[in-house]
């Protein structure tokens, strides 16, 4: 005999809380009637009716087919947590790895031994430790490498204090999935305690792929860049041999620019605020500067806020 889909089981979730008395006889609740002939199909096969029995059947019949009521199902729950509750844990919308973030912490977060390393840990440990802590910084980091050694970057003495008191995140790719941090600044957003006073901010390659992360992710508010950047940003009509002249331009990479189109015409739509003149600049003088580089070369880094 055929079990239920998640799909198929949200189809009587909807109709059993709603209370429906039709719904259009799709292929999926033409698997659900075959399955358990619950319901009246109308003469055209378009619609299936139910009356009130019907949907306490179903209900019935889906909680028998899976463990879980409809009334009360909720998936956003990792699969472990979800086991517990019915034998379809593979329902779970949360994956194993989408639960989980790298994080460096505040040295006085951690136990004498541990300040030098960093932490695999799940959403839900993240928050109680900014909570404990009352830790109101959390940076960002694009890439992994750079996340390893993210303390020997050159930082501005604002920002340096921030890092030493701030969560450090690594955004996600591969092996890691990017879901987790995802979740974690949700779970922040919705956090009546966290929300006020968290202050997010990216540090991302700086081009047009790095802008882009930075205003993907949620409540973010700054943006890690380079000192001599946030000062050459609002002199927008320099001409260019002027910006052939800065320090950065050996690091430059116009071609790697070139390749982010898609990247630029998203930045191009979007609501940037201050960040719009930040993208001007970059469009202007073709920007590539990878954090590696930013690191190799010991730029001094700064904040860049989007709203001035």
């Amino acid at each position: 005999m055929a079990k239920l889909t998640k799909t198929q089981f949200n189809a009587i979730q909807t109709v059993v809380i709603n209370r429906s008395p039709r719904t259009k006889l799709t292929s999926n609740w033409q698997k659900i009637f075959d399955q358990f002939a619950i319901g009246e199909p109308d003469g055209a096969d378009k619609y299936l009716y139910f009356s009130g029995k019907d949907r306490d059947l179903l209900r019935e019949m889906a909680q028998l087919d899976t463990g879980f009521d409809v009334q009360d199902a909720n998936f956003n729950q990792p699969r472990n947590t979800l086991a517990a509750q019915g034998k379809k844990e593979k329902y779970a919308n949360i994956r194993p790895d989408a639960n989980y973030v790298l994080v460096k912490l505040p040295h006085h977060c951690y136990p004498p031994f541990a300040a030098q390393y960093s932490l695999r840990m799940t959403v839900e440990q993240v928050v109680d430790v900014c909570l404990q802590f009352n830790l109101q910084h959390l940076i960002v980091v694009e890439n992994l490498d750079s996340f390893d050694e993210f303390k020997h970057f050159q930082f501005d003495p604002p920002l340096a204090s921030i890092t030493s008191q701030g969560v450090i995140i690594y955004r996600g790719s591969g092996a890691h999935s990017p879901a987790g941090c995802k979740r974690l600044l949700h779970v922040i957003a919705q956090n009546e305690v966290l929300q006020p006073i968290m202050q997010i901010s990216a540090f991302t390659d700086l081009d047009p792929a790095g802008l882009q992360i930075a205003q993907l992710l949620q409540g973010c508010r700054y943006l890690i860049a380079p000192t001599l950047v946030n000062e050459a940003v609002f002199s927008l009509s320099q001409p260019a041999q002027i910006f052939q002249q800065s320090p950065l331009s050996p690091l430059n990479d116009p071609d790697d620019f070139d390749k982010q189109w898609r990247q630029q015409k998203y930045l191009n739509k979007v609501a940037l605020h201050n960040w719009g003149k930040l993208v001007d600049w970059l469009q202007q003088h073709r920007i590539s500067i990878k954090q590696q580089h930013m690191l190799a070369h010991q730029l001094e880094l700064t904040l860049i806020p989007i709203q001035e």
